[in-house]
């Protein structure tokens, strides 16, 4: 591969850009808390990710290396496929600690909870989730009965509906 093509791929490497991140993935939550949990799930789940990649790398070192010191012929490209992979693998890594290295700087800014600020933050968070979801299905024509259930659920589908009346009345 060419040199340029090669720095090129490599500086593309990002699975979700901070733009993303910051409004589709965390931002796609309606409080604070939410979005402080969202963070910390994807810094998990990153950093088990990058850690499980680096000792496969490692693994499979190891595997080229056994496979040279065969040499044969056929261990010998069976070690150059597994470069091949290696190369890849390499490659996709790049992304997945850049958006790691994101997630932490987000981490950095952003409010810290505890689990019982999350807890007792839950009903003002569903109660914004439904009521914002809600207001864009009926922008888009009409409402889920399953959003409307799970709305009485969390107890405010009865003021929505009173919200709603008293718009209508005044209108």
């Amino acid at each position: 591969m060419r040199e340029d093509i090669a720095l090129a791929l490599a500086e593309c490497q990002m699975p979700r850009t901070r733009y993303q991140l910051e409004h589709f993935v965390v931002g796609a939550h309606d409080t604070p808390e939410m979005r402080f949990v969202q963070v910390c799930r994807e810094l998990e789940a990153l950093h088990y990710t990058i850690k499980e990649v680096a000792l496969q790398i490692r693994k499979t070192e190891y595997e080229i290396e056994d496979l040279k010191e065969k040499g044969d012929r056929i261990s010998l490209v069976e070690a150059e496929i597994k470069e091949l992979g290696l190369e890849r693998t390499r490659l996709v890594a790049i992304g997945a600690v850049r958006e790691y290295d994101t997630l932490t700087e987000m981490f950095d800014a952003m409010p810290k909870f505890t689990r019982e600020q999350i807890d007792g933050s839950q009903p003002d968070y569903w109660q914004s989730r439904l009521g914002r979801q809600v207001n864009l299905q009926i922008m888009s024509g009409g409402t889920n009965w399953a959003h409307l259930e799970a709305l009485e659920q969390v107890g405010v589908l009865t003021k929505l509906v009173n919200e709603h009346k008293t718009r209508e009345i005044k209108s």
